[in-house]
C-alpha cells in the first residue's frame, strides 16, 4: 500500500494521490465522518456488505462503489480483497462532470492494471507532483468509463418518472434505485434540467391526466388516482395551478 506522507501537500494541491493498493483481507471498517478524501473501492475477490449513509447493499467481485470524502460509510465481510485508490479532487470539479456522492460502478476492465501501475509509479522515482499527475489520468480514466457511455442520471430520472407516474414516487425510492444519495440527485437534475425532480413529476402528472381526459371516458376521480394524485380535491388543484383551469373545464372546452 502506499500512503502519501507530505501533510502540507496534501492540503494544498488540489489534485493529489493519497492512498493506493490492495487488501487482502478486510477487516470491518467504520468511518461515520468520512474518510476525508474521495474514495474508488471495489472488490476483487469475494464479496462485502456495505452501509454508506445509511443505505446497505453486497459488492460482489466485479463491482465497486465511488464515495466522496466526506460520506459516512462503514463495510466488513468474510475475508474479502480489496482494490482502491483515495485521492483529493475539487468538488466543483465533481459536480461539473455530475459525480454524486455516492455511486456505485461495474469494475472497468483496465481499473485493475492501472491501479497496480499507479501503486508501483507512486513507489518508484516519483514526486508529490509527478504523482498528482498520475492521479489525474487515473481519475479521467476512470470516470470516463463510468460515466462516458451511460444515460444521463437526469435521463435515468426522467424516464422512471415518465413510466411510473402513477406510482407514489419519492426521492428516497428514485434515489434508492438509481443507487445515489438522494442530495446528489437532486442537485444532479436541478442542473441538468433547471427544476426539480418532484416538480418534473407534477408536470408529467398534469399532461397524462390532460390526454386521459382528451381520449378516454374514464371520470375525473379516477384519472386522477392513475396519474397518481392522491384524492380528486388535490388532483383539481395541481390541475388547475399549472393550466389554469379545473379538470371540468379542461374537458367540457375540448
Amino acid at each position: 500500500m502506499f500512503f502519501e506522507i507530505d501533510k502540507n501537500a496534501l492540503e494544498v494541491l488540489p489534485i493529489a494521490l493519497h492512498t493506493v493498493g490492495e487488501t487482502l483481507k478486510e477487516d470491518k471498517i467504520s468511518r461515520p465522518g468520512g474518510l476525508g478524501f474521495h474514495e474508488i473501492i471495489w472488490i476483487r475477490r469475494g464479496e462485502g456488505i456495505f452501509n454508506v449513509e445509511g443505505e446497505s447493499f453486497v459488492l460482489s467481485e466485479g463491482q465497486g462503489v465511488f464515495m466522496r470524502g466526506d460520506v459516512g460509510h462503514e463495510y466488513h465481510g468474510d475475508g474479502f480483497t480489496t482494490g482502491w485508490c483515495t485521492f483529493s479532487f475539487p468538488d466543483e470539479a465533481l459536480d461539473y462532470l455530475g459525480v454524486p456522492r455516492v455511486m456505485r460502478f461495474d469494475v472497468p476492465s483496465f481499473l485493475d492494471a492501472e491501479t497496480d501501475a499507479l501503486h508501483d509509479f507512486a513507489f518508484g522515482d516519483s514526486t508529490i507532483l509527478t504523482r498528482s499527475s498520475a492521479v489525474y489520468s487515473y481519475i479521467v480514466d476512470f470516470f470516463s468509463a463510468v460515466l462516458g457511455e451511460k444515460e444521463s442520471l437526469s435521463v435515468k430520472i426522467s424516464h422512471i418518472l415518465d413510466s411510473r407516474y402513477g406510482e407514489p414516487l419519492t426521492l428516497d425510492i428514485i434515489a434508492s434505485e438509481l443507487g445515489i444519495d438522494k442530495f446528489s440527485l437532486c442537485r444532479a437534475f436541478m442542473r441538468e434540467k433547471g427544476t426539480s425532480i418532484m416538480e418534473e413529476l407534477k408536470r408529467i402528472r398534469i399532461a397524462k391526466a390532460k390526454r386521459f381526459l382528451r381520449f378516454s371516458s374514464e371520470s375525473i376521480e379516477n384519472i386522477g388516482k392513475m396519474c397518481g394524485f392522491e384524492s380528486a380535491s388535490y388532483f383539481a388543484k395541481r390541475f388547475k395551478e399549472i393550466s389554469g383551469i379545473s379538470p371540468t373545464e379542461y374537458r367540457r372546452n375540448i
